[in-house]
């Protein structure tokens, strides 16, 4: 397996994770799988960890359609507002609360 090759494959594991979760399937088995080849990849002087970061930031918004750091700061804040609020958290229709 070439570079490019382990790259394109760490692209698609990412994506891959990405889509169970946003899909409400998470699967332990297959982040930890992925975690180890982001872990190989750095190891192996493939990639680096800007890169990665950038691949994880990228199919985040593929699959999401926001930031990494848009989503925890907005899951955050219904995790707040639901100990603060709880009949306001529940005002807030299911499917924005579960995006």
């Amino acid at each position: 397996m070439t570079a490019t090759e382990y790259r394109e494959y760490l692209e698609d594991a990412i994506r891959r994770n990405l889509e169970n979760t946003h899909a409400g399937r998470p699967d332990d088995k297959h982040k930890y799988r992925t975690e180890g080849l982001i872990h190989a990849a750095r190891l192996l002087g493939l990639l680096s960890t800007e890169v990665i970061r950038d691949m994880i930031e990228n199919e985040h918004q593929r699959v999401f359609g926001e930031s990494v750091a848009e989503r925890k700061a907005r899951t955050t804040s219904f995790e707040k507002l639901k100990e603060t609020s709880i009949d306001e958290y529940w005002e807030i229709p299911a499917i924005d609360r579960m995006r």
